[in-house]
């Protein structure tokens, strides 16, 4: 029987520091994210300025070794993409016996916020060219992923498995980045068995929701899936049940975007159609070629990151103010912090800390098993003892 992430929130209450706290070298400003797993906390590095994202598993999980494996996998996987598409990891490491990754921050919202803010103020849809931009980006991202090999120069084969638009940020900046590549699945990793379902039902695609073998072809169809819902301002597969939604992803009868949005040309309807074909083999085969199918019908528009900007920076803009107060108070000194003392439970994981130096990073394997540790109360009494014996024979030395 496979285990469930069924945490203690008490447990976790006590054990994740409540913000503005300390945490390690780290000071959490306020908790900016929940789930299942993990909490997401605003932070930065003491002495510093720059703003980080805190990931931290929930205690009561990281006992188990099943999901500690998956959160440390997680961590060491998205240190190696580097690509602006996808947000950066600097860190992963344990505090108070409380595991952590550390990554970049992105100023701005989820696409899965943006939407139903689209709607809610002046329009009932992703205007065509803002859509259209957005999805070229995640190709951009998933096609450097897809195409990630190791040390030895094979393919990592590498899956997100969980593109939707609740791991699509939206910076204010009017940048775009895949957030979560923590259910990727690469072809070397023990991560999940065949037919286990992840990732959100509506965005699956159909050789996902069946339990078979997927590949990169599989998350082409899920930002088709993102594409096509922004375009026409409805849900493509949404049932009454998951099980009714699953069985609309099987058989994957998709209608031109253009029914439900005239403003869709004819030829946007075509790249996404193909994109969500129901056969994996009549799909664009890598994302390079979805993006670039994209980029030509996008670029009639002339559009540019900046009108991205514009648009997030109206329609969030409190939020926008108050994330630019944040980072401006960021700067204050921190003459009356304090340090707290490392403990046992921060150094249990002294081989599985990591850290980014510059653009290459060091990499370690799984966290071993604690090893004991040598108390120093008998390192001073084999200290002692050798200077007795070096006494002794010095005086028979001597007296001879």
């Amino acid at each position: 029987m496979s285990e469930r992430p069924e945490s203690t929130a008490q447990d976790d209450a006590s054990a994740i520091p409540e913000p503005p706290a300390t945490f390690g070298k780290y000071r959490l400003l306020r908790r900016i994210g929940r789930g299942g797993m993990a909490e997401v906390f605003l932070a930065r590095p003491k002495g510093q300025r720059r703003l980080l994202a805190i990931k931290c598993m929930r205690k009561s999980l990281a006992s188990r070794p099943a999901f500690l494996e998956m959160f440390i996998r997680e961590g060491k996987l998205a240190m190696q993409l580097h690509h602006d598409g996808i947000v950066k990891a600097f860190e992963i490491g344990r505090v108070h016996g409380i595991p952590f990754i550390c990554m970049e921050y992105i100023s701005g919202v989820d696409l899965s916020q943006l939407i139903p803010r689209i709607h809610t103020h002046y329009l009932r849809r992703v205007p065509v060219p803002h859509a259209l931009y957005i999805v070229s980006q995640v190709c951009e991202g998933l096609e450097y992923a897809h195409a990630l090999r190791d040390g030895d120069g094979r393919s990592l084969k590498l899956v997100n498995r969980d593109v939707n638009p609740s791991n699509i940020r939206i910076s204010f900046d009017g940048k775009v980045k895949l957030l979560d590549f923590g259910i990727a699945k690469a072809s070397t990793a023990l991560s999940s068995e065949i037919g286990a379902i992840k990732g959100k039902i509506g965005h699956m695609s159909p050789e996902q929701v069946r339990g078979l073998p997927v590949d990169s072809r599989s998350d082409i169809f899920s930002v088709g899936v993102t594409l096509h819902e922004m375009l026409t301002g409805e849900r493509l597969f949404k049932g009454s049940s998951d099980f009714q939604t699953m069985d609309r992803v099987r058989r994957a009868e998709v209608a031109p975007p253009s029914r439900a949005n005239p403003r869709v040309p004819e030829d946007l309807d075509a790249v996404v159609l193909r994109m969500l074909d129901r056969s994996a083999e009549q799909r664009y085969q890598t994302a390079g070629e979805a993006g670039e199918a994209l980029r030509q019908v996008l670029a009639r528009f002339r559009f540019s990151s900046t009108e991205l900007r514009d648009l997030v920076r109206e329609l969030f803009h409190a939020e926008w103010q108050q994330d630019e107060a944040l980072i401006a108070a960021s700067k204050f000194t921190e003459e009356h912090e304090v340090v707290p003392r490392r403990t046992a439970a921060d150094e249990d994981y002294g081989e599985f800390v990591v850290a980014l130096d510059g653009a290459e990073g060091k990499r370690s394997s799984l966290p071993p098993r604690p090893r004991r540790r040598v108390a120093w109360w008998l390192y001073g009494l084999v200290a002692a003892s050798l200077v007795v014996v070096l006494a002794a024979v010095a005086f028979v030395l001597f007296r001879r």
